[in-house]
């Protein structure tokens, strides 16, 4: 049997990065029981989700992924606001919204996703939407808690962006524990273009 990794490619945030949004989230993670809050070093920006890989697709990921930083230069993006995601009306993930006002990140995304997909890497179905997952919302949420969570996010809305360099992308292994998902960084992409 072939081991595999679950993997995918992500932007980690900087400390002062994780520090502001954890700032922000701290009142409403003691509040909102349904609410299970992303732990602060687990939080990212998922560039492009592979799931579970064989050893000799992570050496193509590699490969692919060194060569779409090779050509793209660090940039910055901005971390602004909070958007609740609803399936049928009720909320299920808590995401911060990324501002990219150049469109590099995107950029960069389409060129892995070129790259990946000529190595055989289906593109993703769905379009490229940057944001940070801050809380995925269990069912059966009450209503109070619902109104406090909108609450929240629209207070979100007149705070300061937290800016976000973004100078490496990493490939990332996660592994499903029973206290969560535990992320391992398997190598490290830095952006290099000129």
């Amino acid at each position: 049997m072939v081991e595999t990794e679950r993997l995918f490619l992500a932007i980690e945030l900087s400390e002062s990065a994780r520090n502001g949004l954890t700032e922000r989230v701290r009142v409403m993670s003691a509040r909102a029981a349904k609410v299970r809050w992303t732990p602060v070093d687990n939080i990212h920006v998922t560039l492009k989700f592979l799931g579970e890989t064989p050893p000799e697709r992570k050496a193509a990921v590699v490969e692919a992924m060194a060569r779409a930083a090779a050509n793209a230069r660090p940039f910055e993006v901005s971390i602004a606001g909070v958007r609740i995601i609803r399936r049928r009306g009720a909320p299920r993930m808590v995401w911060a919204n990324i501002t990219d006002a150049q469109d590099q990140l995107r950029q960069l995304h389409d060129r892995t996703e070129q790259l990946l997909e000529c190595s055989g890497f289906p593109r993703e179905g769905r379009s490229f939407s940057p944001h940070v997952t801050l809380a995925r919302v269990r069912d059966g949420i009450a209503p109070w808690e619902r109104r406090l969570l909108d609450e929240w996010a629209s207070a979100q809305r007149s705070l300061a962006p937290i800016a976000l360099a973004v100078e490496d992308v990493v490939l990332m292994k996660s592994e499903l524990k029973p206290g969560g998902a535990q992320y391992t960084v398997c190598n490290r992409f830095a952006l290099q273009g000129t």
